[in-house]
């Protein structure tokens, strides 16, 4: 649909040749469309008053007002302000627009924050297929959440009389033409979507679903336990464990658990033949019904369980449908019922329930890596993790939300209140073990990384078991793809790249400075890193490799503390870690096809201080090449 640049707007009232300007507004709710509109341009966007002047929007911006009723005179529509609306302080237009032979009956509801927000508009009677809530019946007049309105040129009319035909034109053609293809947006628009649930309620659910063959069964899930203050209503949260099929035969089980979710409970599925096509009352209550009868009708074995639930039971009823998930590409999807039985169930008296729609959340292993598939390769990959203060923390967490399976972590040290200044993690770890802390943060948080945390103190005479400090970090060491050192200690680092190299790991370590002023992130790649750990520590002090920014001073010892420590800010050395993050990423999938990139460099000396004041970091990288005074290097 084309439009000249400038012409006589014909919904400007007669005599006021305007031009106009060509916007570009995509639809939103139901099935995006694509098509041009021209706004009017008005005199810029003021308001009259006071900007805290609460009485309304047409009293705040009286010519946007004006506008707004100017064009729809122009458009040569009926239309009315409903009165009871007004009297409540809100603006809803109701409006009998012509098109062709047919007569539309519209409703046009205007947000208190118009003209900054678009009106909604409803259509009654009609029911489109496409570009129309299937629950609400709002037309799709924006796209992405009205991102391309323009206050102070855009109105009501102007949508109506440029949008509307081109709704209904869509409609009226083939969905395989290529008149709707060049219309919308390519985005999928599932069912699910415009149901409305309580934004505290889902469902977590696998990336596998029972064959379609299977017309139904029976699901385990593990929900988080409500809290008695929300008894009144029906919040549920949790995921599915098992699907099964009606004679108990387990169909999917799922083998990742969420310590938060630690209430079990059963319920129904029930396969639907098509997408659903909900014919009933907006209201949610009545959606509500209209799934809960479906269930009882499609299967007697969830009628029955509900006839026997006492009062307080909640049972799940799941439906799961092929829908358009992404544009012109169908798969299953599902949607949630929960039913909590108010009044059990006597004789032939039915039982008393409290209902409720869940959305589904995809939470499998391939849904949750869609969204950064360069990491895909990381599913296969361990590491081990060195020291987990305020450097080896932060990256811990990086690595656990980029999706490494298994981490092996290694600290003496428990959790300070004052270390949370620059820790991952906040107070209520405080007391913890410092590897056990990110133990119980990521089962709750990361469940698809597997953690195993170690009390380990390098150097150390005292063992533990049949086996010596240095037995078992050599042992988890032979186990991980690759050894980050974020002790910051000299020694360690020491004894931990000689031992990687040892065992033909890579290695990677991190440091800050006093201040977190700046940092280091360095790694080694056996056969491809020309020079090693003590090459960086020749290079450091002939100056080849620029030292990293310190702003001096003291260390401190807090109390409590056996052992005086840097000062510093999380909000600084943060950006080591993260720039570490990326880099032990790197490593693990280099190589991989399609896996995240790697870098050029393997050394990185970061500034973030200079002279005083906080500047934005500065890195500078080096290859690390060998040195000529490393004997490891150039030993014979």
């Amino acid at each position: 649909m084309t439009s000249p640049n400038t012409r006589t707007n014909p919904i400007i009232p007669a005599g006021q040749n305007i031009p106009v300007t060509p916007i570009i507004l995509m639809y939103r709710q139901g099935r995006r469309l694509i098509a041009p509109i021209l706004g009017t341009v008005r005199p810029s966007l003021r308001a009259t008053g006071r900007w805290a002047d609460m009485s309304g929007w047409w009293n705040r911006y009286p010519l946007e007002f004006e506008a707004e009723k100017s064009a729809l005179d122009a458009l040569g529509c009926s239309w009315r302000i409903d009165e009871g609306e007004w009297q409540s302080g809100r603006l809803a237009i109701d409006i009998e627009l012509l098109h062709g032979e047919q007569r539309f009956r519209l409703t046009a509801e205007y947000p208190d924050s118009y003209p900054y927000f678009p009106p909604q508009v409803t259509l009654h009677e009609h029911v489109l297929q496409r570009h129309q809530h299937p629950v609400g019946r709002n037309l799709c007049l924006l796209a992405r959440e009205g991102e391309d309105w323009r206050p102070g040129q855009d109105t009501l009319a102007c949508l109506l009389a440029q949008q509307f035909p081109v709704v209904l034109a869509v409609n009226a053609a083939e969905l395989s033409s290529d008149f709707v293809a060049e219309h919308e947006d390519h985005v999928g628009e599932p069912f699910s979507s415009f149901v409305p649930t309580d934004p505290n309620c889902m469902i977590v659910v696998p990336d596998e679903t029972p064959g379609v063959e299977i017309a139904g069964g029976r699901l385990v899930l593990d929900v988080r336990a409500t809290a008695p203050a929300a008894h009144d209503r029906l919040l549920v949260s949790g995921m599915i464990k098992a699907i099964h099929d009606l004679r108990g035969n387990p169909l999917i089980e799922v083998a990742t658990c969420v310590p938060a979710f630690s209430q079990s409970m059963t319920g129904f599925w029930l396969r639907l033949p098509e997408r659903p096509s909900v014919e009933c009352s907006s209201q949610e209550v009545e959606l509500a019904q209209h799934f809960l009868n479906l269930m009882k009708s499609s299967l007697p074995e969830f009628e029955k369980a509900l006839h026997a639930a006492k009062p307080g039971q909640t049972l799940i009823a799941g439906f799961v449908y092929r829908d358009e998930v992404v544009w012109r590409e169908s798969a299953d999807d599902w949607l949630f019922l929960a039913v909590r039985v108010r009044r059990e169930a006597k004789r032939t008296r039915p039982a008393q329930v409290q209902l409720a729609l869940v959305r589904a959340d995809w939470g499998g292993e391939n849904a949750w890596m869609r969204r950064a598939p360069a990491l895909l390769p990381l599913r296969g990959k361990s590491v081990m993790v060195v020291g987990l203060g305020s450097l080896g923390s932060p990256l811990v967490l990086h690595l656990a939300r980029a999706g490494v399976a298994q981490m092996e972590l290694i600290d003496c040290d428990w959790l300070q209140v004052g270390n949370t200044v620059r820790w991952a993690l906040g107070w209520q770890y405080a007391g913890l073990h410092k590897a056990h802390a990110l133990d119980l943060h990521l089962k709750h948080e990361y469940p698809y990384t597997s953690v195993k945390p170690h009390h380990l103190h390098i150097g150390s005479t005292v063992s533990h078991g049949d086996m010596t400090d240095y037995q078992r970090l050599r042992s988890i060491s032979e186990g991980c793809d690759l050894i980050i050192d974020a002790t910051a200690n000299h020694r360690v680092s020491h004894f931990l790249a000689d031992l990687a190299r040892e065992l033909g790991k890579p290695y990677l370590w991190l440091t800050t400075t006093h201040g977190a002023a700046g940092g280091v992130v360095g790694r080694v790649i056996p056969g491809r890193t020309a020079g090693c750990w003590h090459c960086f520590q020749h290079r450091l002090a002939d100056g080849s490799i620029p030292l990293p920014a310190d702003s001096g001073g003291k260390a401190i010892q807090p109390g409590g503390c056996s052992q005086a420590t840097f000062v510093g800010a999380g909000l600084d050395s943060d950006e080591v870690a993260l720039l570490a993050s990326r880099l032990a990423v790197a490593t693990l999938v280099s190589g991989a096809e399609g896996g995240y990139s790697d870098f050029n460099w393997n050394v990185a000396v970061a500034d973030f201080w200079r002279d005083g004041f906080s500047i934005a970091p500065e890195w500078a990288t080096d290859q690390l090449h060998s040195h000529p005074s490393c004997a490891h290097c150039n030993s014979v």
